[in-house]
């Protein structure tokens, strides 16, 4: 059998429990998605692609670099081994573990933000290089005051994370992917409701601390968000609460203000590590933002829109499949001895195999029907013809790295999974010197379409370095199926590519603007599915009457685990 054999996944126990896993985050991630992408289009039709929302770009994007490095990286994946480790051995010590390390983290995020707040005008300088541009003053004076009131979403992410890695050792995926509907919002409210009560009631002089005081008002949604986002998580964990509060033969340690315990070490071990390898990450998106900022007003706001929409189906799919598959290849590794084993090889070979299947088909689609999505969803308000051709070159320029992307989500799962930690560390650091090379190299001549070539290649470039990584292990993989897999999918994204630039629709006199997009989306989709469903079908050596078999007992498996619960 091979292990990334779709035929066969509904007969194995654990490729089940990973693909019903990835099913529900994916219908939460659906919904936090959308509401992500309805976000971006109010805030563009509210603010357009200028000064002010580029600084606030640039204010948002300090303290989130700190969130995905920490907070939704290392910290929380590290969590989630160790936590699921743990309650293979002892459920009582688990639920310690998770008191211990939600004490810690509030802590360091208090640190962490305080430290921020400070230093808030030289990391602002650090990621921009808008030099002796005219507005130069203005940019600076507004990314400062967002930055500082935006730097306390950390300490509130970090405890998400937490809670989040919690949820997916208990299985509630849906619930922890949908939270960050609460934050998207409360960033829309923050844009309609705030920011016109903050620009008709802000006196002069307050005005002019905050910068902009209208652009404070969505940087108050955000922050309003996150606690929302919090807030709304931790009801997945109400249930555990009398049995949280039992006593534990760690319990001593509760009453330390750093419990520093053998699992909370464990923890620091695995995120160290990682730290360093995601910080690779993160100084090439402060590389790629100081090279944006040196181009003209609202390449900014152009790259992040697109790389926002890029990640509705890495959230959708990559993120999906990699939360999913960290704590059952955890609990696979641990089962087997600490051992890359048939079953371990089984869970992430399928999982590279779907996260592919499901990406190359969206990114077939936005390669193509980019200009038709921008302008659907953004083009509106101050964010005008010009943004959205601007915004649609970025993505189609994006999407190259859109497969990658999402693989990377899954090696990561898997290198934490098996605390090879290091590895991924030194693949992060040497994408340090290639990002910045290329960029120097392609930005003069393609601008912001560069920085986003850039980006594709580098995320490229990494997945290729993690994929080779796995040959230590010995990782058991059926090539003939593998390259069978392979030549289908390019088949595939080849003829759907070629198919959909063949058409030529323009129905704007019929519909207008908004329609004819959506239904040249509608149409680009169909081709898109037209073309890779039976292909999908063909790999999984079955035709509609069985597939639409399989889809019945899983719902009614699933059926059955309700009632049983």
């Amino acid at each position: 059998m091979s292990p990334a054999d779709p035929q066969n996944m509904g007969k194995t126990p654990t490729t089940r429990s990973t693909a019903r896993s990835s099913a529900l985050f994916t219908a939460g991630t659906v919904v936090s998605r959308v509401s992500g992408v309805l976000r971006e289009s109010v805030v563009g039709a509210v603010f357009g692609a200028g000064t002010a929302m580029d600084a606030f770009v640039v204010a948002y994007r300090i303290p989130n670099l700190l969130r995905e490095l920490i907070a939704e990286g290392a910290l929380g994946s590290s969590f989630t081994q160790v936590y699921t480790a743990t309650a293979e051995r002892d459920e009582a010590v688990a639920r310690q573990v998770l008191k211990d390390t939600l004490k810690i983290v509030r802590w360091l995020g208090l640190g962490i933000v305080v430290a921020g707040i400070a230093c808030a005008p030289w990391l602002v300088a650090l990621m921009s290089r808008r030099g002796s541009a005219p507005d130069s003053e203005l940019f600076n004076s507004i990314a400062i005051r967002q930055t500082q009131i935006l730097f306390p979403t950390i300490a509130i992410f970090a405890m998400t994370s937490i809670i989040t890695g919690a949820l997916h050792k208990k299985g509630h995926f849906f619930l922890s992917a949908v939270s960050p509907a609460a934050f998207n919002l409360a960033n829309i409210s923050g844009a309609l409701l705030l920011t016109p009560l903050l620009a008709a009631t802000a006196s002069p002089q307050t005005a002019a601390w905050l910068g902009d005081a209208g652009i404070t008002g969505l940087s108050v949604g955000v922050l309003i968000g996150a606690g929302l986002q919090m807030w709304f998580a931790s009801l997945g964990l109400r249930t555990d609460r009398s049995s949280a509060m039992m006593p534990t033969a760690n319990a001593s340690q509760n009453k330390r203000m750093i419990p520093w315990t053998p699992e909370i070490r464990r923890i620091a071990f695995l995120m160290v590590p990682m730290v360093i390898a995601a910080s690779a990450g993160q100084v090439n998106v402060i590389v790629n933002t100081n090279f944006a900022t040196s181009l003209e007003p609202g390449a900014v706001t152009w790259l992040n829109f697109a790389f926002r929409f890029l990640q509705l189906p890495i959230g959708m799919f990559g993120v999906a499949i990699s939360a999913a598959v960290l704590p059952a290849l955890t609990r696979a590794i641990a089962r087997a001895g600490h051992k890359v084993d048939a079953a371990a090889s089984m869970e992430i070979t399928n999982a590279l195999e779907l996260v592919t299947w499901l990406l190359l088909p969206s990114f077939a689609f936005l390669f193509v029907a980019a200009p038709e999505v921008i302008s659907l969803f953004y083009e509106a308000g101050r964010f005008t013809s010009r943004d959205t051709a601007a915004t649609s070159i970025a993505l189609q320029a994006y999407s190259f790295g859109l497969v990658s992307y999402g693989l990377l989500k899954v090696l990561n799962s898997y290198y934490y999974a098996t605390e090879r930690t290091r590895y991924a560390m030194w693949v992060g650091i040497a994408s340090i010197g290639v990002n910045y090379f290329a960029n120097d190299l392609l930005v003069g001549k393609f601008g912001h379409r560069g920085l986003a070539l850039t980006t594709s290649a580098t995320l490229t470039g990494n997945a290729i370095l993690l994929i080779a990584g796995m040959t230590r292990d010995k990782v058991i993989v059926e090539w003939r199926e593998t390259f069978r897999s392979i030549g289908i999918l390019i088949f595939a994204t080849v003829c759907a590519v070629l198919i959909q630039q063949q058409l030529h629709l323009d129905v704007t006199h019929l519909f207008g603007k908004k329609l004819a997009a959506l239904f040249s989306i509608l149409v680009h989709a169909a081709i898109v599915g037209i073309i890779f469903a039976p292909l999908a079908m063909v790999r999984m050596r079955t035709g509609p009457q069985q597939f639409l078999s399989q889809v019945r007992q899983f719902r009614s498996r699933k059926n059955m685990r309700r009632g049983s619960d």
